[in-house]
């Protein structure tokens, strides 16, 4: 009967380990499901979680497909910084001028010129004052020619044979002349509305500076009679190359000029102007000169009037 219940001790002794281990292995198996198999609650959770970095790509994708593209707030932008520079008036630039000019009195000769050109080149620089006034003023290199073809004298003369004749000495005279000009122009005038363009008259007060010249002069002496018998004899001798009529002489003379050398001009012009071209045009009204050597032009009128144009080139 000892021997009964040894044995039962340890048949239950046994079955409550087995118990124990059972229900740890049940544990683990369930730590385990827990682990690898998510909720529902935890999927919903961590599908969330990968959308915005699923929209960052999105977002990125169409960034490059829009890099050409701009929004239309952008375009407007843009118009009205084109607008605003497209309205700015540009003050400086460079001005080119081409004039015709007639002197009086150059050196001793007592004679209007024949014809005269200058053109030159300058900067300029300009201002406004609200809608109707303006300043320009220019600073640069100014090329003159004129010339003169006159009939300077004549003689009378009678041969020992008793023929007359009559010898005319005919003068031809250029000068080539390097100056430095300075104008300065007040305008007058309205801008239009909306734009660049400003319509004026001008006043112009000028200082310009002679510094070098070259003078050319051409002499000839003909000969001619209202004698038939002489003219007969002068054509012979004109057939065999043995005239010596027209005779003919030329020098040339070239000069510094001094620092007391200087002309003052005036002229009143009319013009217009935009952003990046202007044009004017101006008659001289009234000069003079420092020394006789220096040159003067027929005041407003005057014989034949003395013109010159501007062309304006904006560039800042």
């Amino acid at each position: 009967m000892a021997f009964g219940f040894a044995q039962e001790f340890v048949v239950t002794t046994d079955s409550a380990a087995a118990a124990k281990a059972e229900q740890d292995s049940i544990a683990a198996v369930t730590t385990t499901d827990t682990t690898a198999v998510p909720t529902e609650s935890q999927a919903v959770a961590e599908a969330d979680s990968t959308k915005p970095a699923e929209t960052d790509k999105a977002d990125t994708a169409g960034s490059k497909k829009m890099r050409n593209k701009i929004t239309y707030a952008d375009y407007q932008e843009k118009a009205i910084r084109k607008a605003k520079k497209r309205s700015k008036t540009m003050h400086h630039g460079l001005s080119l001028t081409s004039a015709t000019y007639n002197d009086k009195n150059y050196w001793h000769m007592d004679h209007d010129a024949t014809w005269g050109m200058g053109m030159g080149m300058y900067y300029f620089y300009r201002h406004y004052f609200g809608n109707y006034l303006g300043v320009q003023g220019r600073i640069g290199a100014l090329y003159r020619y004129s010339r003169w073809t006159f009939d300077a004298d004549e003689q009378e003369g009678k041969l020992s044979t008793g023929e007359t004749y009559t010898l005319t000495h005919e003068l031809d005279r250029k000068y080539y002349n390097f100056s430095a000009d300075m104008p300065l122009t007040g305008k007058l005038g309205y801008h239009i509305k909306g734009t660049t363009t400003f319509l004026y008259t001008s006043l112009t007060l000028g200082l310009t500076k002679p510094i070098y010249e070259l003078t050319d002069t051409e002499n000839r002496l003909y000969i001619s009679s209202k004698n038939s018998k002489l003219n007969k004899d002068l054509s012979l001798i004109e057939s065999s190359n043995a005239n010596p009529f027209p005779a003919y002489e030329s020098h040339q003379t070239n000069k510094f000029f001094y620092m007391d050398d200087w002309e003052t001009n005036s002229w009143i012009g009319l013009g217009i102007e935009s952003r990046l071209i202007s044009f004017e045009i101006q008659m001289f009204a009234f000069g003079g000169a420092t020394q006789n050597a220096n040159h003067r032009f027929h005041n407003i009128g005057q014989g034949t009037p003395t013109w010159r144009m501007f062309l304006d080139f904006s560039i800042r």
